[in-house]
């Protein structure tokens, strides 16, 4: 073993479960948990994520004034899920340290990205040790093989014929699609996700899977199972579909993985604990690679996956062998030790990659922030050509030529990436770097700068609408066919907008919201305009953080209070009508609160398993007044009807848990009257 070792990965709960993999093979070694723990950093073996080992290298030193971690404190690297494209946004890791890297990945050796070969220094396709699951099967018998059921969702591929649903399927047809006493007899099939393509179909892949499924304990339960869903409303609907099927769990036997929730990891966690709840586990991502659970032996695939890489790891999350289970399936009735596990494909992944062999592999992912500064240097670029040499667009390069040299000044030359990039740092900073853009200059901005730099926005909608803007206007200024779909994106989103005319800063804005859903308003072709179109929007950003419960800041409220004390009237005549009400809390009660942010403010309650039915039923009580009202006036008001019956709120719960009831209900009033730190 080397004196020091770094374990990368790129997620928490991976890092966690190496830490306590290792612990089993060296209890006498020093280990830390570099995610949990920063303190410990002599440990012989230091565990952490790209982000976290990269700040460490960056921001922290000792007393001396050295860094706590020098290029020479690894001796070796070794990188988890090395398969995945890390390598270009996380390389200053790998360039800073003196280490002997291994990387590690269950990906199969011809799925791997060309990329991460590139990065080892090895020919295509030609690792320096590989062990394919065949071998591992069928000879070695270390991990267990598969059998998969694909069911082709009718519904989905065909639509829905009333005259072949049953009698209870058709009362359900006949709730959500008839019109006027009117029921038709056909429905396309796009037409289900926002009909009953969710309740028909999932409750059929539930009961599939209860019935189907391998099952343990004499076949009286079914064994650990993992949902891939295709979003976390999606994940939703399945645990809400799941309870209601099969009550007699009392809400704790299937439990969603999303990264939205805090308690996520204890679900990992309590999922890899043989014979304890969870058994089925709905995740978004959270589980689809890395995560090593021996007792899964069911898998369902309820979405769809293009990526060949993707599809084998998530397949890999049943291929772990449990000699000491005792399964019950169809095949070999009842049975010691794990002989297979099973896997539900519900969205024709197999028949895709019988048909596409090779899959889709999706492209590297950018951070908004990068996406939109390459965006702005391309409009730069093209903002020289002598088209647009009219004034209004020399004023527009003139100000995005100064959003760009703020940004390349406001990096921090002490950051590892950023002394990796100095060369380019410094030739962008100088003064008329900016005044004429070559080729071999915007390769240098997109390839060096836009990787690094960070725009100061923490909202994220904004930053989405800003990148989608540039995108229209460089699809418009370089004749792209994506102009087409973003022009009718934009109408949709200014067609939601103007449904929305009872809040006061939509309505200020009412008369552009409108324009935009025009043809004259496309006739001119003005990209100028669709640049004071993505300014104007900005308006609308504080409404959008009002509806999600996200904190305004101090811009926000200035906002605010512009628009309802000169646009829309005087401070006098604010007062008259609304008294001392908060501006924010005005524009919440008019737009509500969005339902999933209502959720997830009481998800530690909606989540805890220790609630009884009466308490969950009191919780969702207090969702659906928040969510209709934009917020609660008072904690009192627990006190009041409706709350005050069956069981009043102060017998329903005890103190601890009345506290923590309270803090979110004035959280979220809070959220739309004090200002983000």
């Amino acid at each position: 073993m080397p004196s020091n070792a770094l374990f990368l990965a790129d997620r928490t709960a991976l890092v966690k479960q190496a830490k306590d993999d290792f612990k089993d093979y060296l209890s006498d070694m020093s280990l830390c948990n570099l995610c949990d723990n920063k303190d410990d950093r002599n440990a012989r073996v230091v565990f952490s994520t790209y982000p976290t080992i990269l700040n460490a290298i960056d921001d922290t030193k000792t007393p001396d004034g050295s860094r706590s971690f020098s290029p020479g404190h690894f001796d070796l690297i070794i990188i988890d899920e090395s398969h995945r494209s890390i390598f270009k946004k996380y390389r200053e890791i790998f360039a800073y340290f003196d280490a002997v890297l291994v990387g590690l990945t269950a990906t199969p050796k011809t799925e791997v990205d060309r990329n991460t070969y590139d990065f080892f220094e090895m020919e295509d396709g030609i690792p320096t040790y590989a062990y394919d699951y065949e071998t591992a099967v069928s000879r070695d018998h270390v991990l267990v093989p598969y059998y998969n059921y694909e069911v082709a969702t009718r519904f989905m591929e065909e639509g829905i014929h009333y005259d072949e649903l049953s009698e209870r399927d058709r009362e359900r047809f006949e709730d959500d699609f008839a019109e006027d006493g009117e029921i038709p007899e056909f429905i396309p099939s796009q037409a289900l996700n926002s009909f009953i393509f969710n309740e028909i179909t999932v409750d059929t892949v539930i009961q599939d899977l209860m019935d189907r499924g391998i099952h343990i304990s004499g076949g009286d339960r079914l064994g650990k199972t993992i949902i891939f869903a295709q979003n976390k409303r999606h994940a939703e609907f399945i645990l809400e579909r799941f309870n209601k099927l099969y009550p007699k769990y009392n809400g704790v036997f299937a439990k969603r993985v999303i990264c939205d929730d805090s308690y996520s990891q204890k679900v990992i966690d309590d999922f890899k604990q043989e014979g304890r709840n969870p058994f089925i586990a709905i995740s978004v991502d959270m589980m689809d690679t890395g995560i090593d659970v021996p007792e899964c032996v069911n898998l369902v695939f309820f979405k769809k996956v293009r990526s060949k890489t993707k599809f084998w790891q998530m397949i890999g999350r049943g291929t772990r062998l449990c000699r000491d289970l005792r399964c019950v399936d169809r095949i070999d009735g009842e049975y010691e030790g794990k002989k297979r596990f099973l896997i539900f494909d519900y969205c024709g992944n197999f028949e895709y990659f019988r048909q596409h062999k090779e899959g889709f592999e999706s492209r590297e992912a950018k951070s908004l922030s990068e996406s939109i500064i390459g965006k702005q240097a391309k409009l730069l670029s093209l903002l020289e050509d002598p088209a647009y040499s009219g004034e209004e667009f020399q004023k527009w390069r003139k100000d995005l030529i100064r959003v760009c040299r703020e940004m390349v000044a406001d990096l921090n030359p002490d950051l590892i990436s950023v002394k990796q990039r100095l060369r380019y740092v410094e030739k962008f900073k100088a003064e008329h770097a900016f005044e004429k853009i070559t080729e071999v200059d915007l390769n240098e901005l997109l390839q060096y700068i836009a990787p690094i730099t960070h725009l100061n926005e923490e909202d994220e909608f904004a930053k989405r609408f800003d990148n989608f803007m540039y995108g229209l206007m460089l699809a418009d200024m370089e004749h792209l066919p994506s102009f087409k779909r973003a022009k009718a994106a934009l109408r949709e989103t200014a067609s939601l907008l103007e449904k929305k005319a009872a809040v006061p800063q939509i309505r200020a804005r009412l008369s552009a919201i409108r324009e935009i859903q025009t043809d004259e308003y496309w006739a001119l072709n003005n990209v100028f305009r669709f640049e004071k179109t993505r300014t104007e929007h900005g308006d609308t950003l504080a409404i959008h953080k009002l509806t999600h419960n996200i904190r305004l800041t101090s811009g926000d409220f200035q906002e605010l209070e512009r628009i309802f004390t000169s646009e829309l009237g005087s401070r006098e005549d604010y007062q008259k009508v609304f008294g001392d009400t908060p501006f924010g809390l005005l524009v919440r009660k008019i737009a509500r609160l969005d339902h999933d942010a209502a959720m997830q403010a009481f998800s530690e309650f909606i989540n805890d398993a220790s609630l009884n039915q009466r308490q969950i039923a009191f919780i969702n009580k207090i969702i659906g007044h928040i969510e209709k009202n934009g917020y609660m006036e008072s904690p009192a008001d627990l006190q009041k009807p409706p709350f005050d019956k069956p069981v009043s709120f102060s017998r329903l719960f005890d103190a601890a848990r009345r506290t923590a009831i309270v803090s979110a209900i004035r959280e979220i009033k809070d959220n739309a009257v004090s200002v983000a730190a």
